[in-house]
């Protein structure tokens, strides 16, 4: 087969047929999205591999290159030189927009037997993309582990685990009231408490279209980052200032007018996804109320499924969230001593991840 490998820097240079004639139904993939995605991660690179045959859009890659990015690797230093070390090589990594907030790959694939000659051809197209730019790593991001370690993928690209899995729950309540009825006694209980004591300590929400305090909201969430000892995502703010671009709702907690919480919630295709709390912890029971009116908000626009983030996964179990299998990436690195780095780090991940899934 005969295959034609094109380049864009922006899904209007493919336009939005085009674009959504390979993203179907998934979310996180369409054209709105990616426009939106362009705008929030300003700092970034587009760069689109799309294939085609005949004519007729086949297969694309999402690849973005950036010097800025963070990596889901333990122990934290070794994270904290990778980070360092975009800024000299940077890295080109493929993915939807918003990294781990929307936690999808970018790539879309022809079914067997085209798979794996298109596979090739990307590979092949995103290693000469490397040597051109000069980066440190390629990488496709956000696979689940029988696509990196099942798929034939070229030479020099090797599969590795990433820490941080993501959580989802499946909507499948008509309203909040039956959601909390499938939760059991005790932990309906734990739910109804901490609203009713959220709701006494002055707590109200309330749900905007557009994040109505950037500043503010900024604050407070680097306060949760500072907390956790995690940077905050390059992206952020962009998210924060373009949300009107795509389905949004921002949930503002306040106290007699002040903001102590917030949280952004961004939809496509009937997904949607919880990013940028914020809370002063000089006000209790914030968290709480913001996570009980993510879900409620979900519930009530009709999604299919709320996605959550990684991190407090016991309080996101008991919920009724699960973990996300998507936490596989595929490397290859630009010349022969980073690669070897590379597959050490990812010798050392995976031995991680093997002794968590079995304890």
């Amino acid at each position: 087969m005969s295959l034609d490998v094109q380049i864009a820097h922006s899904v209007d240079e493919v336009g939005q047929e085009t674009w959504d004639q390979l993203s179907g139904d998934q979310p996180f993939a369409s054209y709105r999205w990616y426009r939106f995605g362009e705008r929030a991660m300003a700092y970034a690179k587009p760069i689109y591999l799309l294939i085609f045959s005949g004519g007729e859009p086949l297969a694309r890659a999402t690849f973005w290159l950036t010097p800025r990015e963070l990596i889901p690797m333990r122990p934290r230093v070794v994270r904290h030189l990778l980070e360092s070390m975009l800024h000299r090589w940077p890295l080109l990594i493929c993915q939807s927009p918003l990294t781990s907030a929307a936690s999808r790959s970018g790539l879309i694939l022809p079914e067997p037997p085209l798979r794996d000659e298109v596979l090739k051809a990307l590979c092949g197209a995103a290693r000469e993309l490397g040597e051109q730019h000069r980066i440190s790593f390629a990488i496709f991001g956000y696979l689940e582990e029988h696509e990196a370690r099942g798929w034939h993928w070229p030479d020099r690209w090797a599969p590795t685990v990433m820490w941080g899995s993501g959580t989802r729950m499946e909507i499948v309540w008509p309203d909040f009231e039956s959601y909390l009825a499938g939760l059991g006694k005790k932990r309906r209980y734990n739910v109804r408490r901490n609203l009713r004591m959220g709701e006494d300590v002055g707590i109200e929400i309330a749900c905007h279209p557009n994040v109505a305090d950037v500043e503010r909201a900024m604050t407070l969430h680097r306060n949760v980052n500072r907390r956790h000892r995690v940077p905050t995502e390059p992206w952020m703010r962009g998210a924060m200032e373009h949300a009107h671009m795509v389905d949004s709702v921002w949930l503002a907690a306040r106290v007699n007018g002040r903001l102590v919480g917030c949280e952004l919630m961004l939809g496509d295709r009937g997904v949607w996804l919880v990013t940028g709390l914020g809370l002063d912890y000089s006000v209790g029971y914030a968290y709480f109320m913001l996570g009980y009116a993510d879900i409620r908000c979900a519930i009530e626009r009709g999604a299919r499924v709320l996605r959550w983030g990684s991190l407090a996964y016991e309080v996101k179990r008991r919920l009724g969230f699960e973990l996300e299998s998507n936490d596989w990436v595929v490397f290859s690195a630009r010349g022969g001593l980073l690669q070897s780095l590379g597959r050490w780090l990812a010798a050392m991940e995976e031995g991680r991840y093997g002794d968590e899934s079995a304890s």
